[in-house]
């Protein structure tokens, strides 16, 4: 059985990992000539950038294992709420209010759907977001060694 703090550490630490994935998921998007393989991999540095900050479940910490968003910049709040939002309603859920429907004659409709996020101003921002996330993280993981976890 492993103590709180150990919980906490193994936690820090694959959340460390999923800051490595949303970096490499946004290299290979830009090298990257199909769209659908673009779709993918911006997912899955969204969806890799959101986990740490959602409910997860520890051994401890039933529910709610989870970073708290003070560890974000004022300066990069924005583009953290905006991956959330992507995140949650377009990624996990197909939630209408987000698509934006417009019906047109017979059943012809409109969506906004997938074209925001292909908008290149957040592509840095997520970035930035990772790097500064994963550097509090490797400072929390050290500390934990050092106070002798």
């Amino acid at each position: 059985m492993i103590t709180p703090d150990q919980e906490q550490y193994i936690f820090k630490f694959l959340s460390i990992y999923d800051m490595d994935k949303v970096e490499k998921s946004l290299d290979a998007m830009s090298v990257s000539l199909d769209e659908y393989v673009k779709e993918a991999l911006f997912r899955d540095a969204v969806v890799s950038y959101m986990r740490p900050f959602s409910g997860n479940r520890g051994i401890h910490i039933k529910r709610g294992l989870r970073l708290h968003v003070e560890i974000i910049p004022t300066e990069l709040e924005a583009a953290h709420k905006e991956v959330e939002e992507i995140r949650d309603q377009l990624f996990a859920h197909n939630d209408l209010s987000y698509q934006n429907p417009s019906f047109g004659p017979g059943t012809g409709f409109s969506i906004k759907g997938y074209n925001k996020v292909f908008c290149q101003h957040l592509h840095d921002p997520l970035r930035q977001l990772a790097r500064t996330v994963k550097h509090q993280l490797e400072k929390d993981t050290v500390d934990f060694i050092e106070n002798g976890l």
